[in-house]
């Protein structure tokens, strides 16, 4: 059973599975203002406690949800089902700046409520789960010595979806890139995180030296027209191609040359495992994850975060040899077929849930 606080483009792909969706009014109120506050957390409980009675759940999953998370721990019982799973997809999970646009002054004091209300909580559920080595330091860091209930299970991706038959003239066309171009491409939400603004940057700088190089950045996002704007000013718009959202994702990978991930922090993106399922090699920046994922020289490169030139640089040495990129692309995609499959995500979380399922009956 899914259970989201917006509606989404998946919904009707999970529901032709057979797969309940219920889509629960979010809360709205400001912690600030405690008497709603209090009453939106009392009515998103009674809604979820409902469907887990309905559903007659065993085991509950959340993603990063934050204050929900807590709400959804107290949900489990001690010593009984459901059994509650709290997972980690980013290092830097604590609240950032962007995160407090309006009282950005109580940014330390949240910070602080959080990582107690987290160390509080990680006593009822059953385990924590952490998508890379990485993320599960920086649990270890931020919440404390929950080391016992902490588990990693990667990120994965279905191999199969990206193995299918492309007219990849067709592809490129749409966008204007010839057959001879060397297309980079990056999928990602247009966040500060993403780094899209380097991306841009090592672009321009590369522009003289490798004339034949294109972008496609796929994705949407609240810094999207900021990164059009950078893009105009700078004169990169015959180069530089905005895709938007897209369902086609593995055909755009597999009209590409080179994957590029310029992210200033990461948990495990599955953006790189389904470029490194589709064959292509990555330029990726050397964070959390990515360094689990890349093997340096022989899936791709990995550069420092923040660093334009290095990026450039990377790119440049990819389509100066597509020999060689052609060869990394492979060793990735055999990489990710034996380590971060779908298939061994599923299992190695199956495994997990019905350990302590046993442990309850």
């Amino acid at each position: 059973i899914v259970c989201t606080f917006r509606d989404g483009p998946l919904r009707t792909d999970l529901e032709e599975l057979g797969i309940p969706v219920h889509v629960v009014p979010e809360r709205r109120g400001s912690v600030l203002a405690v008497i709603r506050f209090v009453r939106e957390m009392l009515r998103i409980r009674r809604t979820l406690t409902r469907i887990v009675a309905d559903h007659e759940v065993d085991v509950i999953q959340t993603h990063l949800l934050r204050s929900l998370d807590f709400l959804l721990a107290g949900l489990g019982r001690r010593g009984g089902r459901p059994v509650v799973y709290w997972t980690f997809h980013n290092e830097n999970f604590t609240l950032r700046r962007e995160h407090m646009t309006r009282h950005a002054w109580l940014l330390g004091p949240k910070r602080f409520v959080y990582r107690w209300l987290y160390r509080l909580g990680s006593r009822r559920v059953s385990g924590l789960i952490a998508v890379s080595d990485e993320v599960r330091r920086s649990m270890l860091a931020d919440i404390g010595p929950v080391d016992p209930k902490i588990v990693v299970i990667p990120n994965g991706v279905d191999v199969a979806r990206y193995e299918g038959i492309v007219d990849v003239a067709a592809v490129r066309g749409e966008f204007g890139f010839r057959h001879d171009d060397f297309v980079a491409v990056m999928v990602g939400t247009f966040k500060r995180q993403k780094g899209h603004v380097h991306l841009v940057d090592a672009a321009s700088l590369l522009r003289d030296t490798h004339p034949g190089v294109r972008y496609l950045l796929v994705g949407d996002g609240e810094l999207r027209a900021g990164i059009q704007e950078q893009v105009r000013r700078l004169g990169l718009d015959d180069i530089v191609r905005f895709a938007g959202s897209r369902r086609d994702v593995p055909a755009l990978l597999t009209a590409s040359d080179c994957f590029v991930l310029p992210s200033l922090w990461e948990g495990l993106p599955v953006a790189l495992l389904e470029a490194m399922a589709s064959g292509l090699p990555c330029v990726a920046t050397d964070v959390s994850g990515t360094q689990q994922v890349v093997v340096p020289r022989v899936t791709g490169r990995l550069v420092p975060p923040g660093d334009a030139a290095a990026l450039a640089a990377g790119l440049g040495a990819m389509a100066d040899d597509p020999g060689r990129a052609a060869a990394m692309g492979a060793a990735g995609k055999r990489r990710v077929e034996a380590e971060f499959s779908a298939h061994k995500q599923a299992e190695d979380h199956l495994e997990r849930f019905e350990a302590d399922l046993r442990r309850v009956r």
